[in-house]
């Protein structure tokens, strides 16, 4: 379908997210075959509005469908990335109509290997990677609409030698330096963190696992509270007129 590739340009690699895929990307999708251009579209599904933030992606596009509609714009190679690959790759096994023939399944611990793989792809080609953003996991959580896991990571500085490897493991903005008297350390925000854990993948003994606890809640907090809860009701206005 559409234009013989470009073979001597280079490749190019665009984050689409699903949200922008689903009202106007796969228009520039089917361009780009049109042209003939060398690019892979790495379609971020990460299940939430990036952009703004809490709401669901109109239309709400299904990893398969997107896989389909790909594959009859005439899209050979299309390649599935997650961090639960297990998920689908069983899926698919057990409906083979799931997904197009010829998908390939990888864990996100492969992806660079695949995207050194797509690069080398003339045409255009589709990544599609599931992961839920982890900012709405961290809002759906305290809404109890997804399981928050009773573990919490926690860095002991003592030992930590701050060597940066689990920052390189997990990319993770959570994973913050720590300043102390025996030199820069490493520590987890725990207000920021998704539990991933991806930055205990290491080899590193300094990470602790802390099962079933909650960080303290520091005295200013406390006294906040007490500060906020001794304040009066505000006296509302009359409503007979306008206000």
């Amino acid at each position: 379908a559409g234009q013989a590739p470009f073979t001597d340009t280079p490749h190019v690699f665009q984050n689409l997210g699903d949200g922008t895929y689903f009202h106007s990307g796969s228009l520039a999708i089917r361009q780009a075959i049109a042209a003939g251009v060398n690019i892979t579209y790495k379609i971020l599904y990460n299940d939430a509005v990036a952009m703004t933030g809490g709401q669901p992606v109109e239309g709400s596009p299904t990893v398969p469908g997107i896989a389909h509609q790909m594959r009859a714009e005439g899209i050979q190679t299309i390649v599935l990335v997650s961090d639960d690959i297990g998920k689908w790759r069983d899926a698919a096994h057990a409906s083979a109509d799931l997904f197009p023939t010829g998908v390939e399944f990888f864990d996100r611990r492969e992806l660079d290997d695949v995207q050194k793989r797509l690069r080398e792809v003339n045409g255009v080609s589709i990544l599609i990677y599931d992961q839920t953003c982890a900012t709405e996991k961290r809002r759906r959580r305290k809404r109890g609409k997804l399981p928050d896991p009773a573990k919490r990571a926690v860095v002991n500085s003592l030992v930590c030698e701050g060597c940066g490897d689990c920052g390189e493991k997990s990319f993770c903005v959570s994973v913050l330096p720590k300043e102390t008297e025996f030199g820069r350390k490493r520590e987890i925000d725990q207000s920021a963190c998704n539990k991933d854990f991806s930055c205990a993948k290491g080899f590193c003994p300094s990470f602790v696992s802390v099962e079933g606890g909650r960080p303290r809640r520091g005295q200013a907090l406390q006294a906040q509270d007490a500060l906020f809860a001794a304040l009066p009701e505000p006296a509302l206005p009359a409503l007979e007129r306008p206000y």
